[in-house]
């Protein structure tokens, strides 16, 4: 444990490796200590509270997947303060740009966030076994190409 600790401040970089080398002397003896010191100067960058309209900015990005938009407007509408459900959910729904997800998601509208969540999840769970089966589909027609090619060698065929 005592390597460790030595080890640990060599893992910081940029503002956290700062941060840390300016605590005071000693300061620092159980890790209930350092933790309680970087909520206290972290977390309050946390607390700035945005304006409920900011909800409306968060929009998935050129190349960013569902799955990453999803993660990074759940983050995103935490420090809204004071935005209803219904402007959550159609921050949401204005931010996304899966044309499959935004025909799902009208037909119909979730009355919480959590409900709007849970299809969206299943929507990307089916969408992750869709993608499997079609994996599955090019690899095993793949396998029965290959086999015929050998076939083929066997018989001269080459």
């Amino acid at each position: 444990m005592p390597t460790w600790c030595h080890m640990f401040n060599s893992t910081l970089t940029g503002n956290v490796r700062v941060w840390f080398d300016d605590l005071p002397y000693e300061s620092i003896d159980i890790y209930d200590d350092l933790n309680k010191a970087f909520l206290e100067n972290y977390l309050q960058q946390k607390k700035c509270i945005k304006d409920p309209v900011e909800i409306h900015n968060i929009k998935q990005r050129d190349g960013e997947t569902t799955e990453e938009f999803v993660r990074r407007y759940k983050l995103g509408y935490r420090d809204v303060k004071g935005a209803l459900k219904w402007m959550k959910i159609s921050g949401f729904m204005h931010g996304i740009t899966n044309p499959e997800l935004i025909k799902c998601l009208p037909d119909k509208i979730p009355k919480s966030v959590d409900e709007m969540m849970r299809v969206t999840t299943t929507f990307l769970r089916g969408e992750v076994a869709a993608s499997n089966r079609e994996r599955k589909k090019s690899f095993s027609s793949w396998k029965q190409k290959e086999a015929g090619q050998k076939q083929n060698f066997k018989k001269g065929g080459f």
